[in-house]
């Protein structure tokens, strides 16, 4: 057990010495989330009573809603392109024909290289919803280990989608058009800024096919108003379903890209 640790363990490691070394940049990212929550509460003070009559399945406070919808969706972010930076990183370095051959299973260095990413990012959320509380915010209903359930099962839906992204790296070898196209529709279609409920109606659907819509409908519910199983036990059903289509399909395509690329012999080359 201990032994399967390591890896992830090491990365970890590597990257938090390799981010708290720049310590002004470290710094500036955790104080910009201070100024991201400020900007948001003088935006909601502007546009809460506009946003009414859309927000009253989630306590009715736009500066809640807005803050949640903008912390959780860091997830998304990394989870869409953590993955692939791996692999272009590898690429880049020549290292990434070295990392296949190599006795670790290539998705669990994949996987353990965006561990710090994951923990910097839940860093940002507590001061996301620290500073939220000290301007107004009430957490007070909150269902915590329904959240905590919510989340976990987001970030592998999100890293699902990572895969995805990453494959198609694997094959042309320059940018990201699939994760930016991803996380793109999601800022769009998942309900970040604003309630779905103001999308057309073909837009909504669209929009049911992207975890993050549904992760972030369970998790400003949980948060804001205390709900669990009875009353977003289908949201999570959803949810579930999604990750359970997506996991094997991108298992799969990063399969076969690695297979395509392996024969033509572009894994070494970028």
């Amino acid at each position: 057990m201990l032994s399967s640790l390591r890896v992830p363990w090491a990365f970890l490691l590597r990257d938090y010495r390799l981010d708290v070394s720049y310590k002004l940049g470290f710094l500036f990212r955790v104080v910009s989330a201070v100024l991201n929550v400020a900007v948001y509460y003088f935006i909601a003070n502007v546009f809460s009573d506009t946003a009414a009559p859309y927000l009253r399945s989630y306590g009715g406070s736009y500066f809640a809603f807005v803050i949640l919808g903008v912390a959780f969706s860091e997830y998304m972010s990394i989870g869409m392109s953590a993955i692939g930076d791996s692999v272009r990183d590898g690429q880049t370095t020549g290292t990434l024909e070295l990392m296949l051959l190599s006795p670790t299973r290539l998705l669990t260095t994949l996987f353990s290289s965006s561990l710090w990413s994951y923990v910097f990012a839940t860093l940002r959320v507590f001061v996301y919803i620290a500073v939220g509380i000290l301007l107004g915010m009430d957490y007070g209903n909150a269902n915590v280990p329904f959240a905590i359930l919510a989340l976990a099962l987001s970030i592998v839906s999100f890293n699902a989608l990572g895969l995805f992204a990453a494959s198609v790296i694997i094959l042309i070898r320059r940018g990201d058009p699939l994760g930016w196209a991803l996380r793109i529709s999601s800022m769009v279609l998942g309900g970040v800024y604003y309630p779905v409920a103001v999308l057309p109606g073909w837009l909504r659907v669209l929009g049911q096919a992207l975890p993050l819509t549904h992760s972030l409908e369970l998790l400003r519910r949980s948060l804001l108003l205390g709900e669990g199983f009875a009353q977003l036990g289908g949201e999570l059903l959803i949810l579930a379903a999604l990750t359970a289509v997506l996991l094997p399909l991108g298992l799969l395509a990063c399969h076969l890209a690695i297979t395509i690329a392996r024969v033509d012999g572009s894994l070494s080359h970028y």
